[in-house]
C-alpha cells in the first residue's frame, strides 16, 4: 500500500498508531443553527448557487455520523461543508473532500484502501464555471504533519523520553517549518487553480484546529507541554501562511479556526472541538468532533456573510 492511498497511515489509522484501535465510540453530530452571523442565507446563495467543497480529512469528517462515504474518503454528513450548504439552502453542492487528500489529489484520483471499492475522483472534478462557492482546507498531508505529531507522543514525563522539537530543529534546521513553508507553494497553485476553474466563485480557505493550549495537559494528552508548543505552532504557521496568500486574491477569504478554538482543544473534554492524540470521544486522533464541523461551519458563514458586507469578489 502507497502513501498515496494510505488514509490510515496518514490520518484516520493514527487510531491503531496509537494504540487506541479498541476506541468504538462514534459522536452524533450536534444540532447547531448554521446561520451566517448577523443574518440568513443572502439571495446570492440562496437556491441558485453551487457550492463545491475540497479538502482533506478535516474537512471531510471521518467517523462523525452519518458517514456519507466510507472508503476511501470516510466523509461525514455533518460535515461543515454539508452543514454550510444547509444553511445557504444551495441549489447545487459538491462535497468532494476526501480524508487522506493532499494537494496532488485536487486533479488525480485518490485510491481506495480496498481493491474493490473505486478510486476517489479528482477533487475538481466538481468545479465548473458556474460554480459560486468553494470551500478548502489542504496542505496539512502535504507537510506530512501526522508523522511530526506521531513523533511527538511521549508515554513517560520529562525527562524520561525524547522531545519532539528538540529532534526535529537538531543541528539549527527546523524541519517541520521546512516542510510547511514547501506544503504552503502548492496550496497557492490550489487557489489559483481553482479560480481558473471557476472563476466566478467565491473561495473560502480554512486553517486547521486549535489542538494544545500551551501548558498542555500531560497525562491527559500525551505529549510534552514543549512539543505541544512546538506542534500547534506548525499548525498556526500553516494558517498564517495561508491567511497571507489570501491577501494577495481577491477572491479568495481566510476562515481562522485557531483563534475561535481557545477553549475548545483536545484538553478541554465536553467542549473540544478536535481530538487529540488520544481521543477519549473515540473518533479519529487529531480530527474534528461534530460540535468543531458545527462551529467551523459557523465560522464559515460569518467570514462568507463579512465578506459579503465588504463587497469581496
Amino acid at each position: 500500500m502507497t502513501l498515496k492511498s494510505s488514509r490510515w497511515q496518514r490520518g484516520v489509522a493514527l487510531l491503531s498508531l496509537l494504540g487506541a484501535a479498541t476506541a468504538v465510540g462514534v459522536a452524533v453530530p450536534a444540532t447547531a443553527s448554521a446561520s451566517p452571523a448577523g443574518g440568513s442565507a443572502t439571495g446570492e446563495y440562496a437556491l441558485n448557487s453551487e457550492y463545491v467543497a475540497l479538502g482533506d480529512s478535516f474537512a471531510a469528517g471521518p467517523l462523525i455520523l452519518p458517514q456519507v462515504e466510507l472508503d476511501p474518503c470516510l466523509q461525514s454528513g455533518a460535515d461543515y461543508a454539508h452543514l454550510v450548504a444547509q444553511a445557504l439552502a444551495v441549489k447545487i453542492f459538491h462535497d468532494m473532500t476526501c480524508s487522506g487528500a493532499t494537494t496532488e489529489d485536487m486533479t488525480s484520483p485518490q485510491a481506495a484502501d480496498l481493491p474493490w471499492d473505486p478510486a476517489a475522483p479528482p477533487q475538481f472534478d466538481g468545479l465548473t464555471p458556474n460554480t459560486t462557492l468553494v470551500t478548502l482546507t489542504i496542505g496539512a498531508n502535504d507537510a506530512g504533519l501526522v508523522g511530526l505529531a506521531t513523533g511527538c507522543l511521549n508515554l513517560l514525563p520529562p525527562p524520561l523520553g525524547t522531545s519532539c522539537e528538540a529532534t526535529d530543529t537538531a543541528g539549527g534546521v527546523d524541519k517541520g517549518e521546512e516542510a510547511v513553508d514547501a506544503a504552503i507553494p502548492k496550496v497557492a497553485a490550489t487557489l489559483d487553480a481553482i479560480h481558473q476553474r471557476s472563476p466566478h466563485a467565491r473561495i473560502l480557505v480554512t486553517s486547521y484546529g486549535n489542538y494544545i493550549p500551551p501548558a498542555g495537559c500531560y497525562p491527559l494528552q500525551p505529549i510534552w507541554p514543549q512539543d505541544g508548543v512546538y506542534l500547534q505552532g506548525l499548525i498556526d504557521r500553516i494558517g498564517s501562511e495561508t491567511a497571507a496568500l489570501a491577501t494577495t486574491r481577491p477572491y479568495v477569504t481566510y476562515v481562522d479556526f485557531i483563534g475561535p478554538g481557545a477553549g475548545h482543544t483536545a484538553c478541554d473534554p465536553g467542549t473540544n472541538w478536535v481530538t487529540g492524540f488520544v481521543p477519549v470521544d473515540g473518533l479519529a486522533p487529531l480530527h474534528p468532533t461534530a460540535q468543531g464541523e458545527a462551529a467551523f461551519a459557523q465560522l464559515v458563514l460569518a467570514a462568507l456573510h463579512a465578506s459579503d458586507a465588504l463587497g469581496k469578489n
